[in-house]
């Protein structure tokens, strides 16, 4: 199907010419397909197709077919943060049309109206049920809902949001499903009354097979012969010119095998490739993560994991897409989405240490990792390449290469899921009856798989009354539900209602004895904040922390045989890092001293974050003393901004961190009346503050900073002092006095 044919289904020639400008007159088989289904005519459509298969372009095709034809908006739905960015870059191309772009992706707690003035929304699930929960007006004007990759709707930790999302908006919408691997493709397309269009054709030719002690046998049969290890897969591929992605189980055996790889590939650099990874390198702040990082950049090498901080995840994204890293190991989260095709993909491990012990990963996990193989445009292949260790080469080729992904399954059977969208309903979306209740719960993928109606109601009741015991709801003389203040906000604040009930629990002794190790554990102890793990030789020194600080903490110890033991360790353990946060212990020092990578500090100090907004705003539902709020709201603070009580003042400033305040606070200005005092040529003399900073701070009061050059000029003019000292020449305190 040429591009110039979109016109008879009545697309903008706008639209047209901007899909050729991209290089483009024909599309993909699949593409074409998707495009005939129906799915401009406003039908609901499943669309699974390779990875590099084009699933975005015909999201954007759609979505701007809709947005002239009926006006409105579109929503663009992504699992992650950083694909959330990445679309959003995207689709920022088309505002040469007319049309208005934005992304929201954090605060739970706001209705962000200002997205009212857009056309396109890119939003996480978990922000766009947000903001369902908090009924912004523009949602009304939503016309189409795209979700890609949809296949998550089977995921344990995001599934369910997804569901209740499409739930919502089935009948209210047009729905856009994308994926590329979908097990039971068919069921999920009936669920949301949609078209489907399957194929597994790709632009890049995909080659399977599976590696084993030398011999890399092929799903078409065909062996070649490769050095017994394998790593020689990826020198290989380096020295005909191309990259390789390696998928391994841990963080660890990321960086432990990026390591190795880089000693091998890094006598493969070019000069001017070398001197541009080494300034990446360089580039790079100092901590123990970024250390490791910076050792194998410079080799041409990287790991990729969810311990990496953003910055440093994406300038390794960029120099992968630009050519420098020649090998990246990488732990499966890289192919959930970010856009990071290679010619070779090697699957070093097809199995994970969970709770349970050793168990395989999912084909469809499997199958997305080997989907990144072979980048359009630059390869006639890819190739995708399973390591066998210690399993028998035909059984990986059977199950992972001939096998289907398994099917799909409704994640509202997680009970904290379901407690939480069950409130949400109640509280937020007018759900007045339990058998109104029902009759929203039968419109989830969740009762259309089981359609057992006994089972739901069974569930259903034992959360209401969960809910009524609790007080975040109550029940009328008609049996009509009423949404009680503690519930509603409850929901707004994207808590799970156990959480909320923690904290209510709690408040008493929070009130008696507010203290910040104790309200670090508390926040710790809920199923909302995610603890770190405790490893068996740290377990006699964090009791012994425990029994020492037990006046501070709000719960009693457990018995070290109750199974509570372990999770009551961790929690001590991870309010000790918060409280060792707000004492400005360096991060260098806190990722070496609780052995966790700067991804994980920074999550831990955004969940704690949101978690003590949250305990704030409950606080003032349940009428908390007024001092009890102050110190909270203090307290929160500091967590904010990783600083003692005699800093927050300062790091309220424009680009005043931890750092930078207490480089100021120790050079002696203490205040932000001593700033207003000071020359300067004095606060730029203390460490970090330069004169980028210092405009910011001036700006930041009104004043545009004198130019340097007259900076030293200003600073040899003193006022001879007089019965009140007027303010020194060049200070904020003389501009002030000049009326600026």
């Amino acid at each position: 199907m040429q591009v110039d044919e979109l016109s008879k289904f009545g697309v903008d020639e706008r639209i047209i010419r901007k899909v050729k400008e991209r290089g483009i007159s024909e599309f993909y088989p699949p593409q074409a397909e998707a495009l005939k289904s129906g799915v401009l005519n406003g039908e609901n459509l499943l669309l699974a197709i390779p990875t590099a298969s084009g699933k975005t372009l015909v999201a954007e095709i759609v979505m701007l077919h809709k947005l002239f034809t009926e006006g409105g908006k579109a929503v663009y739905l992504v699992p992650l943060k950083a694909l959330a960015e990445e679309k959003y870059r995207e689709f920022k191309t088309w505002e040469d049309l007319g049309v208005r772009v934005a992304v929201t992706t954090g605060d739970y707690d706001s209705s962000e109206e200002w997205l009212g003035r857009y056309d396109i929304i890119i939003a996480t699930s978990e922000k766009f049920d947000s903001l369902l929960r908090h009924k912004s007006r523009w949602i009304n004007d939503v016309r189409l809902i795209i979700a890609d990759e949809i296949h998550l709707l089977g995921s344990y930790d995001r599934g369910a949001t997804l569901e209740m999302i499409l739930s919502h908006m089935l009948g209210k919408a047009q729905i856009l499903g994308l994926s590329a691997t979908v097990g039971n493709a068919e069921e999920l397309a009936e669920w949301l009354n949609a078209k489907l269009v399957v194929s597994e054709w790709r632009p890049v030719k995909l080659r399977k097979g599976v590696f084993a002690h030398g011999q890399l046998i092929w799903e078409d049969g065909k062996v070649d012969k490769f050095p017994a290890q394998w790593d020689s897969l990826v020198i290989d591929a380096v020295k005909r010119g191309k990259q390789a992605l390696v998928f391994v189980n841990t963080r660890r055996s990321a960086e432990k095998e990026a390591v190795m790889l880089g000693k091998k590939v890094r006598r493969l650099l070019t000069k001017p490739e070398a001197r541009r990874l080494k300034e990446l390198a360089e580039s790079l702040e100092s901590n123990p993560t970024n250390d490791k990082l910076k050792e194998v950049l410079v080799n041409g090498a990287a790991f990729h994991h969810a311990g990496l901080g953003r910055a440093e995840r994406t300038l390794i994204e960029d120099a992968f897409r630009e050519g420098l890293i020649k090998v990246l190991t990488a732990t499966p989260t890289l192919a959930m989405g970010v856009n990071l095709p290679s010619f070779r993909i090697i699957i070093r491990d097809t199995k994970r240490y969970s709770t349970f012990g050793w168990s395989d990963i999912p084909v469809l996990e499997i199958q997305q990792m080997m989907g990144r193989a072979g980048r359009p445009k630059y390869d006639k292949e890819g190739e995708a390449i399973i390591v066998a260790k210690t399993e028998k080469p035909e059984e990986l080729m059977e199950k992972y290469i001939f096998g289907k992904p398994e099917k799909l399954f409704s994640m509202l059977s997680n009970d904290a899921a379901f407690r939480s969208q069950v409130l949400a309903l109640i509280t937020n979306f007018g759900v007045e009856s339990f058998r109104e209740l029902i009759g929203f719960l039968e419109k989830t993928f969740y009762y259309y798989q089981r359609k057992d109606l006994e089972i739901l109601e069974s569930k259903a009741k034992s959360i209401v009354y969960f809910l009524l015991e609790n007080e975040f709801i109550d029940i009328d003389l008609n049996d009509r539900f009423i949404a009680l203040p503690f519930g509603i906000r409850t929901s707004q604040l994207y808590l799970d209602p156990l959480t909320a009930k923690k904290f209510k629990d709690a408040l008493p002794q929070v009130e008696e004895n507010p203290n910040p190790l104790g309200i670090f554990q508390l926040l710790a102890s809920t199923p909302d904040m995610g603890t770190l793990s405790i490893k068996r030789k740290e377990q006699e020194s964090y009791l012994d922390y425990a029994y020492e600080m037990e006046d501070y903490l709000y719960r009693s110890l457990p018995y070290w045989e109750d199974y509570e033991f372990q999770k009551f360790l961790s929690e001590v353990k991870t309010a000790k890092l918060l409280l060792d946060w707000i004492n400005e212990v360096s991060e260098a020092k806190l990722i070496e001293a609780y052995g966790i990578d700067t991804g994980d500090l920074y999550r831990i100090i955004e969940l704690a974050d949101w978690l003590m907004y949250s305990l704030i705003e409950l606080a003032k539902v349940l009428n908390a003393r007024g001092e009890t709020i102050k110190y909270l709201r203090r307290l929160h603070l500091r967590l904010k901004h990783g600083v003692r009580e005699e800093l927050l003042e300062l790091v309220e400033l424009p680009m005043i961190g931890r750092k930078r305040a207490r480089a100021l606070y120790n050079a002696g200005f203490k205040t932000v009346n001593d700033i207003v005092k000071a020359k300067p040529s004095e606060l730029l003399a203390v460490e970090g503050i330069g004169v980028k900073v210092l405009e910011r701070i001036y700006r930041h009061f009104g004043v545009e900073l004198p130019l340097l050059k007259n900076i030293k000029d200003s600073d040899k003019s003193e006022e001879k002092p007089k019965e009140k000292p007027k303010p020194k020449k060049g200070t904020l305190e003389y501009y002030f006095g000049k009326g600026l």
